[in-house]
């Protein structure tokens, strides 16, 4: 039989190529990574004896027979372990997004087992192949063996990654690679059957791993580039694997007010800042796997204990100094979170939920957060209330309340400012503080807001405003709205499906939005070309003057509550000197947080505009907001004098 070996020199270049990759550089210490060096020298084994074997069973009698015999059991080997290391990579790669997903150990093991004994014993048993003395013969259930174990743990790879389709845990990409990487195999082991006499199975089983190296194995694809640390996807694939021992520990900090810096410093700056603080990280905790998670966070991980005491003093140490570099030079403080224990939930996503919770807290307190029961409690909290908004906005279940807004000069009702509220089945009623942090950080409050936004356009739609007083409705655009150079396009959409005209609404923004101007003002003048109008809201918490202010659109400017209740508390120049600068530019002042007659009557004396809190109203949902103003326009006993 004349065999034919032109795809093995392409199939050999390629398997040496990924084995410089995969063995000279570093690799993450997890099984999956094991399991693929492993499939390599699987690959590797069967690549060489099925050549030598080959050619020595077409030259029988050249060669002693325990060389051939020994050739042939040993590319056999290699063959049945290759399918099932495949199987085992699979599985440990399927298993670092879904630790549960897994076949039972005895059915994974029990077919490669017997496949091997098959072979070891069938130099004299005949069952898989034969050699005498007119040469080498195929066993009787050569066929059986090796495709029942081939298609065995194909049928069960495709299955543990269907499964995890089903449970949407993998990405769009990683999907198409695992499911072509077996479709591959089943092609190259229909094409050996087909085709005995071409060794096509090694070429057909080297373009399968070349799939799932590029997909999976690149390290380059758990490198965080702005640092060269490792990034979140590599430091989840550590967590799961370090989760199976008993304990290992995290050491993580978060730069400080870290927007406001790269606003400060600037984005290039900044970035030279996190590699210089990510050498000093390498170098002064070698033993350590380092990983960058974004927003200034770096995360520590290690098999040992680590001194966290001694670890925040020496980091607290080197920040009295600034980061110093070619044109660079940053002055930064950080905040801490440590742990120490075994993993103890099901998925490391929800480990890294519960780091993220922690460094949140350190930051606001300045202090080092350990995680404990209760920092998982705090955490498990939050990713409640994350599914909750997600679920709101998904369902179109996000309610809108209205506060009323009372003009000073008209003495009654003239507005009010619509408020999102989320009622869960579990949580109940969610506070606003909660749900619009947890919106903004997960990125949904773009959703948020374009949903309230078009339930206001419908209450304006259906309801007679103008017969209740009602001049405008203000709606909140929140500081990542601002930031979309498509906001403009989507607001008009929305309102032109409604009808309404965009001079019914006071569009609110808050100070934190200045920080893009040339955006903002963009998006504000083409805002403004549709008549719509704008205010800045919660002035006096942030960092804007009134001459930056002024640089902007605002026909009117809202007073935080804070800002004008730390007045009443101390009387000072600086409330009314505000007001006064703002109303000489011909800028209206709206002041919140009224919960007094006398503050409601200070704050008309000083000369604001419009007054808002619960001296006048609570936020109300849209019937009782409706009633409210019907009664205090109506009805003399109920309209509000001071």
């Amino acid at each position: 039989m004349q065999y034919h070996y032109e795809f093995i020199l392409a199939t050999m270049a390629v398997l040496g190529i990924l084995f410089l990759f995969t063995f000279f550089k570093t690799v993450l210490p997890i099984r999956r990574n094991r399991m693929f060096r492993w499939l390599l020298v699987a690959e590797s084994v069967t690549l060489i004896f099925n050549v030598l074997s080959t050619w020595y069973n077409s030259s029988f009698g050249q060669v002693p027979l325990i060389v051939i015999n020994t050739f042939d059991v040993l590319f056999f080997i290699g063959f049945v372990s290759r399918d099932f290391l495949f199987y085992c990579y699979i599985e440990s790669l399927v298993q670092e997004r879904a630790p549960a997903i897994r076949l039972p150990r005895f059915l994974v093991w029990t077919v490669v087992e017997v496949s091997l004994l098959l072979i070891l014993t069938s130099p004299w048993s005949g069952i898989v192949y034969s050699i005498n003395d007119s040469g080498y013969h195929i066993g009787r259930f050569y066929r059986l063996v090796l495709y029942t174990n081939a298609y065995s743990y194909l049928l069960f790879s495709i299955g543990i990654v269907l499964a995890a389709i089903s449970r949407n845990v993998l990405a769009r990409i990683e999907r198409f690679s695992l499911i072509g990487a077996c479709l591959i195999l089943v092609v190259g082991n229909i094409m050996r059957m087909i085709y005995p006499t071409y060794l096509l199975m090694d070429s057909f089983y080297m373009i399968s791993i070349l799939v799932m190296y590029l997909s999976f194995q690149n390290p380059d694809l758990y490198i965080e580039r702005k640092t060269g640390l490792l990034n979140q996807s590599a430091a989840l694939s550590i967590l799961q694997e370090f989760g199976k021992r008993e304990t290992f520990s995290v050491f993580a900090l978060v730069l400080d007010d870290f927007s406001e810096n790269r606003r400060l410093y600037g984005v290039r700056q900044m970035d030279a800042g996190l590699r210089i603080i990510a050498d000093y990280l390498r170098t002064r905790y070698p033993d350590c796997f380092i990983a960058y998670l974004e927003e200034g966070r770096f995360m520590l991980i290690a098999r040992q204990v680590l001194p966290v005491t001694t670890m925040c003093r020496d980091f607290d140490r080197r920040l009295q100094e600034p980061w110093h570099d070619i044109h660079v030079s940053l002055y930064l403080t950080a905040s801490y979170v440590a742990f120490c224990g075994p993993l103890q939930v099901e998925r490391p996503d929800i480990f890294l939920n519960y780091v993220a919770t922690a460094l949140r807290r350190a930051e606001e307190e300045n202090q080092l957060v350990v995680i404990d029961e209760q920092e998982r409690q705090r955490a498990d909290h939050d990713a409640k209330i994350r599914a909750a908004v997600d679920w709101a906005i998904t369902n179109n279940t996000v309610e809108v309340y209205y506060q009323p807004l009372y003009g000073t000069k008209e003495q009654r009702i003239i507005g009010a400012e619509a408020l999102s509220r989320i009622v869960d089945p579990e949580l109940g009623m969610i506070s606003p503080g909660e749900f619009i942090q947890v919106a903004e950080r997960s990125g949904s409050i773009t959703q948020l807001g374009e949903q309230v936004f078009e339930k206001v356009c419908a209450f304006l739609a259906h309801q007679d405003a103008a017969a209740l007083g009602i001049e405008k409705i203000n709606v909140n655009l929140s500081p990542i709205q601002c930031r979309d150079e498509r906001m403009p396009e989507r607001l008009l959409a929305i309102a032109g499906n409604h009808h309404i005209d965009l001079s019914r609404f006071k569009l609110e923004i808050t100070e934190s939005a200045l920080a893009d101007r040339n955006v903002l003002q963009n998006n504000m003048k083409r805002l403004q070309e549709q008549h719509a109008v704008f205010s800045l809201d919660d002035f006096g918490t942030g960092y804007s003057n009134l001459m930056r202010v002024l640089r902007f659109p605002f026909s009117d400017v809202k007073l935080d509550m804070s800002f004008v209740q730390a007045y009443f508390s101390r009387h000072n120049r600086l409330l009314p000197a505000i007001i006064d600068g703002f109303q000489s530019f011909g800028v209206q002042v709206t002041a919140e947080g009224v919960e007094t007659r006398e503050m409601a009557r200070e704050l008309t004396r000083l000369g604001c505009s419009i007054l808002q809190g619960y001296y006048f109203s609570k936020p109300l949902p849209e019937k009782e907001f409706l009633a409210y103003v019907a009664r205090t326009q109506q009805d003399p006993e109920h309209t509000i004098r001071f």
